[in-house]
């Protein structure tokens, strides 16, 4: 009998799955799975699909067991792995044990190292922006690595053995520490109490820093673990139309009024950060302020970390009018900036897929990328669930294509997983080329201090000739 259906809302969007070493078999299982909405349920408990792949992990009531199945959805047993249920209404519990197909043995075999967890997958380490210097050893972005002491840990990225997020059970604190993943001291450069928190970004945590002069840790409320991005991607203000310049890609800063605040690297002192006294988060020109001028903002809705959200409305000042107005095409996201195809093999039909496309706006939905030059295009088609490559009718081609991979839930087309179908007119339809690779590449991290000098730069001296068409003195926020 099939366990009963559970309450949706309980269940994590999106699990990670991770540790399994990287030389060992059915190691490419692990990475992100998202929870797949129809069927909402399979043998009553939720089911979650890889981006771009069949993969899944599901749930098999005869044997009362969470089953990773490289087929897909299917009446079968038959696995890659699999873990005892244990009365988890999810597999995002990190007390579940895996056991892994390994051939060799010709057996699943138990990996304590694997888990499912339903922690952030990255996190970003920041300290004030006003401050950019300082905690410039532990700022930075940490991707999660496996457990630690019976936690999620995270280790910063391009720093092996240094700098690290884990738990102290002993004190049940998270720790950043320099010296990376320990088991024997509790010696760290900062600490948060746990008090409940499963991860070492959840919202609300205090963080104590080490003051060396004092000889004792001193709270902190300048540095925190947090979900943001690394690049905020807003896009969709039309060409013709009063701040198109807010249109960019804006890096993490550091924090500003509690919240991350992100700021272009072009020297023009655009950012966008957030305004707590009407809970907005604000496109404003001139830098970070502590005031409400701005030229767009877009109400934040309690508690967002962050203005990547594509349910919320952006509003942008328009001066004909005197206020704000709506503009439902501007949107916030986090997403690859230039997407690379290639592997078609030159002199085949369709070649010209091949090529760099570059980021600039948003198409049912998602983003939709054009290469330079060129009517060439890579856009999503809700209908059937694809990414589309349009090599002629740009993003007004419907379900017409050169190329289309089935997303099966990739937010974007640059995934490593996404197999492709390219049109071939001798057999009169898509053939798959499994030699075509959609590459998502993103801006590479700017030094923090750099990234301030740049966004602290006077903007009024560099917003005349060039800008002064297409841009006006910001406006107040329209009254709540």
């Amino acid at each position: 009998m099939a366990a009963p259906a559970v309450a949706m809302d309980a269940d994590p969007r999106v699990i990670t799955l991770v540790g399994r070493g990287k030389d060992r078999e059915n190691q490419d299982l692990q990475g992100e799975y998202h929870r797949i909405s129809a069927p909402a349920l399979v043998h009553g408990r939720p089911a979650y699909r890889k981006p771009g792949a069949r993969t899944v992990i599901r749930y098999w009531s005869p044997t009362d067991r969470w089953i990773i199945d490289r087929e897909g959805l299917q009446e079968s047993d038959v696995c890659s792995a699999y873990a005892e249920q244990g009365g988890a209404q999810h597999p995002a519990r990190e007390d579940l044990v895996w056991r892994v197909w390994e051939s060799q043995h010709q057996q699943h075999v138990r990996d304590p190292e694997l888990v499912a967890t339903a922690a952030p997958p990255a996190l970003q380490v920041l300290g004030a922006a006003s401050r950019p210097t300082e905690h410039a050893e532990l700022r930075g972005e940490y991707r999660l690595v496996g457990l630690h002491q019976g936690r999620v840990a995270y280790r910063k990225v391009g720093a092996a053995g240094g700098p690290c997020l884990r738990y102290w059970p002993a004190a049940d604190r998270w720790l950043l520490d320099e010296a990376g993943l320990r088991n024997e001291a509790e010696a760290c450069s900062a600490y948060a109490e746990a008090r409940g928190a499963l991860s070492p970004g959840a919202p609300g945590l205090v963080w104590y820093v080490r003051d060396a002069a004092r000889g004792c840790y001193v709270a902190d409320g300048g540095l925190v673990a947090t979900v943001a991005p690394a690049v905020v991607e807003l896009l969709g203000r039309e060409a013709s139309k009063e701040n198109v310049i807010m249109n960019g890609s804006y890096h993490l800063l550091g924090l500003h009024a509690g919240r991350p605040a992100f700021g272009k690297a072009d020297g023009s002192g655009h950012v966008i950060r957030y305004w707590p006294k009407e809970d907005r988060w604000l496109v404003d020109f001139d830098g970070l302020q502590d005031r409400d001028v701005c030229n767009a903002y877009a109400e934040a809705q309690g508690s967002r970390d962050h203005p990547v959200d594509s349910s919320i409305a952006w509003h942008v000042w328009e001066s004909t009018k005197g206020k704000h107005l709506t503009d439902r095409t501007v949107c916030a996201l986090s997403a690859p900036h230039w997407i690379r195809i290639s592997g078609r093999e030159t002199g085949k039909e369709n070649a010209a897929i091949n090529g760099d496309y570059v980021l600039v706006t948003v198409v049912e939905g998602k983003a939709a990328y054009k290469k330079n030059g060129t009517n060439h295009v890579i856009r999503y088609w809700l209908a059937e669930d694809r990414w589309i490559v349009d090599l002629e009718s740009g993003f007004d081609g419907g379900d017409v294509a050169n190329a289309y991979a089935d997303a099966k839930g990739a937010d974007n087309p640059g995934s490593s997983v996404l197999v492709w179908h390219v049109w071939e007119t001798a057999k009169g339809r898509h053939a798959v080329d499994s030699e075509v690779l959609a590459e998502g590449l993103r801006h590479a991290a700017i030094d923090p201090v750099q990234l301030a000098a740049l966004v602290n730069a006077r903007p009024g001296c560099q917003r005349g000739a060039g800008a002064a068409t297409t841009t006006t003195a910001p406006a107040p926020a329209v009254p709540g």
